[in-house]
């Protein structure tokens, strides 16, 4: 039988090359985890199981990589392309191809032949710094050896560090991918264990639906907070750290100057008749919020993507917010630096924040907060979560939030299963064209819940690396912002190898070990 072990920082293809490692070597920072990739070519019945030698160590968990279609390549300019020449120089591989991006949890036989696997050692705050040894136990007679030595340094948990995470939820999607009823008590059942999934991908902020319009004889008599308030209440008791209202209103063309209510898309915001709809709309959420005891975890999203031909709007908007949910922090991704005032935490996209950086720079000097995002806009090389660019995109550029001295991150596709087969088709449909591939889901629809992927795991490792950057930052802060810029140096600038990432990760543990002396 013949296995290979490569590091959790690169893609596995089904036709990937054995690397001639043979063991699995491991850091992990307590609060953190440490995992690696192997590739098997293995006999039928085999059933892989880890055994710590000695006392227990920390948690493994084991996946079977699945491989998923990329159906076309990241366009250079906007969405995906056929044109490989166009795209060569950014791109892993010329699509359509495979690439293992699925993790199906490992509870049993495996078929006979190639199989990839996931390894990955949880190391709870309380686990004892040092280094534990272990076996990866393919058959009776072959074992990978395993060691990972746990660290001292510590990430914090979601919500008590320096760094807040937003993914948004698809509440339709999920009914629909999983064959369940929306509201019954099995799609509330899956709903939690999705909650659970964006916790451990470290997200801070749950996404809950709006509120649903309520009509008699075609008049807007108030609204239908049920999903929200069980979706809001399944999160509080997953501990979530913050929950986040669902988004009430959007332009009609992005350089439309009005805002219209998501249930009346004929009545500007900013209008008698719109303003009288959203004061009832803010009054009953308010009355959901008070009723379950969420305050001082609420925050609230009001539209997407204000522009800068409806940021005057937006703030409008806004205003009336801030007169029903006072004290509840406005959240939304934005395309303009003019809603001093009118929002919370600014989310500017990557290229947005680095074309108008000393704008925004002069905000958060003043004590704005300031995130990101990213999405399938633009394309191209800048880093994104696309399956067919490097898997150090999708965790470097955690370390960019850090470099910029930002302080979260959200991006909008957690579930949007868009299309008939993402399994085959990564690349979704989406208004007459195609997302980049994996740009809609960073999760797949398990027969139990979701199941995590490759980028799932970048993010997650990403974000335990930025709360260590943030302290490494205060800590040395030279010689922290040099080892990020070993890493990637602007949005477009990152390194394509996943040894230089690990090397710097091995690096930024030192340092907070050295500082921790």
């Amino acid at each position: 039988m013949q296995y290979s072990v490569f590091t959790d920082a690169d893609w596995l293809f089904p036709d990937s090359a054995h690397s001639g490692e043979q063991a699995v070597e491991l850091l992990a920072p307590r609060g953190g985890h440490g995992a690696a990739q192997l590739l098997c070519d293995l006999p039928a019945g085999t059933a892989p199981r880890f055994v710590w030698e000695g006392d227990p160590g920390p948690e493994v968990r084991l996946f079977q990589l699945l491989p998923v279609g990329v159906n076309e390549n990241t366009s250079a300019t906007l969405m995906t392309t056929t044109d490989y020449e166009s795209c060569r120089d950014f791109v892993t591989r010329r699509a359509p191809f495979q690439v293992y991006d699925a993790l199906r949890p490992l509870d049993g036989p495996l078929p006979e032949g190639r199989a990839a696997l996931y390894l990955s050692v949880e190391a709870a705050a309380q686990t004892a710094p040092g280094t534990y040894t272990g076996k990866l136990l393919l058959t009776d007679r072959e074992a990978v050896p395993v060691r990972c030595r746990v660290s001292g340094a510590e990430v914090p948990a979601p919500g008590k560090g320096a760094v807040g995470v937003l993914n948004f939820f698809d509440y339709d999607n999920l009914a629909a991918q999983h064959g369940v009823e929306k509201g019954s008590e099995a799609y509330w059942a899956l709903f939690r264990q999705y909650v659970r999934a964006e916790l451990d991908m470290r997200c801070t902020h749950i996404l809950l639906p709006p509120g649903e319009a309520v009509f008699e004889e075609g008049k807007l008599t108030g609204f239908d907070f049920t999903l929200a308030r069980r979706a809001g209440q399944i999160a509080a008791e997953e501990d979530a750290p913050w929950l986040c209202g669902g988004h009430i209103a959007h332009w009609h063309d992005w350089d439309d100057g009005e805002y219209y209510p998501n249930w009346d898309q004929k009545t500007g915001v900013t209008t008698p008749e719109g303003y009288l709809q959203m004061q009832k709309y803010f009054r009953q959420w308010r009355q959901v919020i008070e009723d379950n005891g969420w305050q001082g975890r609420m925050a609230q999203a009001l539209a997407d993507e204000p522009q800068t031909y409806n940021d005057k709007t937006y703030r409008v908007l806004a205003g009336m917010c801030r007169k029903f949910l006072p004290g509840v922090p406005i959240i939304d991704a934005v395309e303009t630096t003019n809603l001093g005032g009118g929002i919370d935490v600014w989310v500017p996209k990557q290229d947005t924040y680095e074309k108008w950086r000393d704008a925004y720079e002069a905000l958060k000097a003043e004590g704005e907060e300031m995130w990101f995002y990213t999405c399938a806009f633009p394309a191209g090389a800048i880093m994104n979560r696309s399956m067919d660019l490097p898997l150090t995109a999708s965790r470097a550029v955690m370390w960019m939030g850090a470099l910029y001295r930002l302080s979260g991150f959200l991006h909008w596709g957690f579930n949007y299963y868009i299309g008939d087969d993402i399994w085959n088709s990564a690349c979704c449909p989406h208004k007459g064209a195609l997302l980049p591939a994996g740009d809609a889901h960073i999760v797949y629809p398990g027969p139990e819940g979701p199941w995590r992927s490759m980028r799932f795991e970048a993010q997650r490792s990403g974000v335990e690396e930025w709360e260590l950057l943030a302290r490494a930052l205060r800590a040395a802060p030279e010689e922290t912002e040099a080892l990020i810029r070993e890493v990637c140096s602007s949005f477009r600038e990152y390194t394509r190898e996943g040894k230089v990432l690990l090397d710097a990760r091995a690096k930024l543990i030192r340092i907070l070990e050295q500082a921790a002396v």
